[in-house]
């Protein structure tokens, strides 16, 4: 009985967490800190601490690490609330809530607490970039070469924080924390990339609704992709006639697929390049099909003659629920897929210059 004990007393250490933390807003002396895990479908508080003299502390037990959401009162002032996810495993670690937050007591939630300082720099460092644009342009004072070199600044800081993100995720995706990031960052790698992170990933993750639904776009961004036949759509016409893309695809004609909508202010401040294109390579063998993602026939159809739309349409007026977008991974619109005679894709979003530079090598 005396050794079973000393192994319960042993067990029970060996498993026992602590979370020492501080917060620098006095405005929160006495008020509340949440310890919450994320359920489908919202945070779900588990425990909760006060804070005394500026200090909370959470103590209990886990057999594994589990990731857990450290929460500030909200309703105390939202303007400086904070939640920061951590590892949480046996152990202590150490949260600071100031202006930032760190955590400090192991190398993961150590590396995290980087990662997300460089993100945060990262905004402001963007923030200022975009300003600096904004003024010279509204001062008339954006040269060039200005502009050239903002460009490259923002796409140089940019792309480092996606690579620090990347690797942050790819060494932690054994872990729940490495999971977390891979829901809430996958949309900032490129596909391939999003697939060599879910490669590392168990059957369990992947089996996951929130990730079933990207490895199911990825499939569908393969069998879109440039190189591959286009996939076929079934909608009305305008009139309400059933209408495919494979009335006109793989018959012959180069075809843009235009996906759009009347509501879409990109969309209708791209159209007259559409328009141009159409009227010029019509009778050289383009024709463009437009699917729209409208919610209604009339503004649909008001879209069609504002925009002098005079090529085929169909739409399902499903809005973002139309089959179309699982069919062809459309993360935005506009969105086009350029077909050669055959019904193979060859381009994709092709826009303004581009589309007619590429339009003219196809049928000069």
């Amino acid at each position: 009985m005396i050794i079973l004990g000393v192994l319960l007393i042993s067990c029970q250490t060996n498993s026992r967490y602590t979370i020492q933390g501080t917060v620098a807003h006095e405005v929160y002396e006495g008020a509340n800190v949440f310890m919450q895990v994320m359920t489908a479908d919202a945070m779900e508080n588990i425990d909760t601490a006060i804070v005394i003299d500026g200090s909370f502390t959470f103590t209990g037990q886990v057999d594994s690490a589990v990731l857990r959401f450290i929460t500030l009162d909200e309703t105390v002032q939202a303007r400086l609330g904070a939640r920061v996810p951590v590892l949480l495993e046996p152990g202590t670690l150490t949260i600071a809530i100031d202006s930032v937050v760190t955590v400090t007591g192991s190398k993961v939630n150590e590396a995290y607490t980087v990662l997300r300082e460089k993100q945060r720099e990262t905004h402001y460092a963007l923030l200022n970039i975009t300003t600096s644009y904004a003024q010279a342009k509204r001062d008339g004072t954006l040269t060039e070469a200005m502009e050239e070199q903002l460009t490259n600044d923002y796409d140089r800081i940019n792309s480092e924080l996606i690579e620090s993100t990347f690797e942050f995720t790819k060494d932690n995706m054994g872990n729940e924390l490495g999971g977390y990031m891979f829901i809430t960052s996958h949309s900032m790698f490129e596909p391939d990339r999003q697939q060599e992170l879910l490669d590392l990933a168990n059957d369990a993750f992947k089996a996951r609704e929130d990730v079933s639904r990207v490895i199911k776009r990825l499939e569908n961004l393969a069998n879109v992709a440039i190189g591959k036949s286009f996939v076929d759509i079934t909608s009305k016409d305008p009139k309400g006639n059933e209408v495919s893309l494979s009335d006109y695809a793989g018959k012959g004609k180069y075809v843009l697929v235009d996906f759009w909508a009347a509501w879409c202010g990109p969309c209708r401040n791209e159209m007259p390049n559409v328009v141009e294109a159409y009227k010029k390579y019509k009778e050289k063998g383009l024709e463009i099909v437009g699917v729209s993602l409208d919610r209604t026939h009339e503004e649909w159809t008001k879209g069609i003659s504002e925009l002098e739309m005079t090529w085929p349409q169909m739409s399902d007026l499903s809005f973002w629920q139309s089959p179309v977008v699982e069919a062809y991974a459309i993360r935005g619109i506009p969105h086009t897929v350029l077909l050669d005679p055959d019904g193979v894709i060859i381009a994709k979003d092709l826009r303004g210059e581009q589309l007619e530079a590429k339009l003219a090598e196809l049928m000069p």
